[in-house]
């Protein structure tokens, strides 16, 4: 395991890790960093229905039985808990993390690489760092949470559902508990943390994760 995770960190030296839940604003800014500084931008969540496919059930147990053949929009959003919900969420997307890491190593290693994405855990990057400063994470306060899911319509699926309104609050509240997972994963390990609360605006924020990951850009 130790060697695997060495010839990875040496295999992936050239990654930018950007992680967080949703409505952080990462796939926005990651796109405009990528575009900026010539990078190759990886989004996790657009590969979502080929890891779907690859899902097996022992090997990917959450992936596998959160697949929309699998799992109805009524069950999805209504079926259970917030915090449980959170916690399905945090092992399906730990499981994809590894179809990531398959992804990214597909890619030419001649051009750096910004990987964004809510299922990059800290607990899943940080054994993969060169430098702890090639990984950031973004977590939205409640509030700011909350207005852009509301300004969102999120999730858009919510209107299949029988109470479209607490469908929309579970949403809200998994993430923002996966937030605070996230939040909890990368302090403890020392690693970077930006709120996201609205006083900076989108392009502001740009120029803040551009300023922070400067280092590795020129």
């Amino acid at each position: 395991m130790m060697r695997r995770a060495d010839d990875l960190r040496e295999r992936l030296a050239h990654v930018l890790w950007l992680g967080g839940p949703p409505d952080s604003g990462k796939t926005t800014i990651a796109h405009e960093i990528g575009v900026r500084h010539r990078l190759t931008v990886y989004h996790f969540d657009r590969h979502e229905p080929a890891h779907f496919a690859r899902a097996d059930p022992t090997r990917h147990p959450a992936l596998y039985a959160a697949h929309p053949d699998r799992m109805t929009t009524e069950e999805r959003w209504l079926g259970s808990t917030p915090e449980t919900m959170a916690r399905e969420t945090i092992a399906s997307w730990t499981e994809r993390f590894g179809m990531a890491l398959d992804d990214l190593l597909a890619l030419p290693s001649e051009v750096p690489v910004i990987a964004e994405g809510p299922g990059l855990f800290p607990e899943c990057v940080a054994p993969l760092l060169s430098e702890p400063g090639r990984a950031l994470w973004l977590v939205p306060t409640p509030d700011f949470k909350r207005t852009s899911a509301i300004r969102r319509d999120k999730p858009g699926s919510r209107w299949e559902t029988s109470d479209p309104a607490r469908a929309q609050g579970n949403l809200i509240e998994r993430d923002l508990l996966m937030g605070e997972h996230i939040r909890h994963n990368a302090e403890r390990r020392g690693l970077t943390v930006y709120l996201i609360d609205g006083s900076i605006d989108l392009d502001g924020m740009v120029e803040r994760v551009d300023a922070y990951f400067a280092p590795w850009l020129h």
